[in-house]
């Protein structure tokens, strides 16, 4: 079966560019990131993707552009600094060194997309493991955002805490995820009895990781339904994205675009 990132969707395709770019975090400091925004029409809503804690990857990057293509300006800031994990040990100390350094990097990722005259403001922003619990963070601490997707954090640290989102949760799991597996009664209990928009998708059969199709850990049909699901999930919150805007723009006779 096709990946879900290349499946088919009900939207027509925008043209792209997409690029490395620096995203000032400080007078100091800077980010490495991947963006990738449609070429003509606008304004765009916008989304901040918050890769894993095995960094930044081909994979994240596909993501970027998948996004892009429907009609978002999107950002995916390289929380590790070019550093990739190759084992789950590498991975977990990326994690651990990072981790308190990741939330600057966010906002000014969010920064840079809200302060694009191609950007909308109907920001969102999605993130997996480490990403999502950023996610979370910043659906707790910011009023600017209009979604939060989770793809498989570990909600424990926000616990207590969220009666206090500030917009709509899309949290999405594996039923065989371990991590996810032992706290998504509680999640789903304190979602529930705050009674703010929220949807907790859980897929049976689906390990950690059943999203990414460039691992042993890609379950295809979950992943589809999962990326239908965000993909409404966002329309809902932040409106459809502009279809493609071709008024204007110089085509030739016989080609596609």
């Amino acid at each position: 079966m096709e990946s879900s990132l290349m499946a088919e969707t009900k939207h027509l395709q925008h043209s792209i560019t997409s690029g490395h770019v620096w995203v000032v975090v400080n007078e100091t400091s800077h980010v490495p990131a991947f963006w990738a925004h449609p070429q003509y029409g606008g304004p765009f809503p916008g989304i901040v993707l918050l890769h894993d804690d095995w960094g930044m990857g081909a994979h994240m990057r596909a993501r970027v552009h998948r996004f892009a293509e429907i009609g978002y300006y999107v950002i995916a800031p390289d929380l590790f600094e070019g550093q990739r994990a190759n084992s789950q040990l590498e991975a977990d100390a990326l994690e651990i060194y990072f981790k308190d350094l990741a939330l600057p990097k966010v906002t000014a990722a969010l920064q840079a997309l809200e302060t694009h005259r191609k950007c909308n403001r109907k920001m969102a922003v999605i993130g997996w493991d480490l990403g999502a619990e950023l996610a979370l963070q910043v659906a707790l601490q910011r009023r600017d955002i209009m979604a939060a997707v989770a793809f498989y954090g570990d909600p424990t640290s926000f616990f207590g805490q969220l009666s206090q989102l500030n917009c709509p949760v899309m949290v999405i799991n594996g039923a065989e995820d371990e991590l996810t597996h032992r706290t998504e009664a509680q999640l789903r209990a304190e979602l529930a009895a705050d009674n703010k928009p929220h949807q907790v998708l859980t897929y049976p059969g689906a390990p950690h990781g059943f999203f990414n199709d460039m691992t042993p850990t890609y379950v295809p049909e979950a992943a589809e339904d999962a990326w239908f699901n965000v993909l409404a999930f966002l329309e809902t919150y932040q409106g459809k994205p502009p279809a493609p805007d071709m008024n204007g723009q110089n085509f030739w006779s016989g080609r596609v675009y």
